[in-house]
C-alpha cells in the first residue's frame, strides 16, 4: 500500500486519500444514523427529504448504509418494478423507485463490509407496474424490506423541501 504522502502524482495522492475519506464519510453517517438490525444486516439511516418542484412532483431520494454483521456474504436485491425486495410505502400504496444503484439488480456485501444504497423515489419512468410517488405530508411513509434473511418496516420521518 502506497503511504500517498509527498508524492508528486496528483493520482496517486487522490488514490492514497479516497479509502480514508470514504471511510470518515462512513462514520459521520452511521454516526447521524439510526440503526436497524435485519437478520445478519444492520441499516443505517439519517432521515430523508422530499423535494417538491414547482408542479407538485415529488422526489425522495433514499439514502442508506447496510452492513453485513454476519459471518457469510449478502446479496440485496432490487431489479426491476416487480422485483425488489425495497419499496417506499404510506399505509395503503407501494411505491416502486424510479431509479436506484443495485447494479445489474444487486449489491453484494462481504461480511464485515459497508455499502450505500441509494433508491429514488418520484415521477414514473413509463414502464409497467409502476406507481408514481406521490407526497401527502398527513401521512408516514416507511421503507419495506423483505429480503430473504429478514423483513422490516422502517419508519422514514420525511421531511418536505420545496424547490423553485
Amino acid at each position: 500500500m502506497k503511504s500517498g504522502k509527498n508524492e508528486k502524482n496528483p493520482g496517486l495522492v487522490a488514490e492514497c486519500g479516497f479509502p480514508i475519506k470514504n471511510e470518515i464519510k462512513t462514520l459521520e453517517f452511521k454516526q447521524k444514523s439510526k440503526t436497524f438490525a435485519i437478520g445478519p444486516i444492520t441499516y443505517y439511516y439519517a432521515g430523508g427529504k422530499v423535494e417538491i418542484s414547482d408542479q407538485g412532483m415529488a422526489v425522495f431520494n433514499l439514502e442508506m448504509l447496510a452492513e453485513n454483521r454476519g459471518s457469510s456474504d449478502i446479496v440485496l436485491h432490487c431489479s426491476g418494478a416487480v422485483s425488489c425486495n425495497y419499496h417506499v410505502w404510506d399505509g395503503e400504496t407501494k411505491f416502486t423507485f424510479s431509479s436506484n444503484n443495485f447494479a445489474a439488480g444487486n449489491i453484494g456485501i462481504n461480511p464485515g463490509q459497508v455499502k450505500s444504497l441509494n433508491i429514488v423515489s418520484g415521477p414514473g419512468q413509463g414502464y409497467g407496474n409502476y406507481v408514481d410517488f406521490e407526497y401527502d405530508s398527513s401521512r408516514e411513509y416507511y421503507l419495506l424490506i423483505d429480503e430473504p434473511f429478514g423483513s422490516a418496516e422502517i419508519p422514514l420521518n420525511l421531511t418536505t423541501k420545496i424547490l423553485n
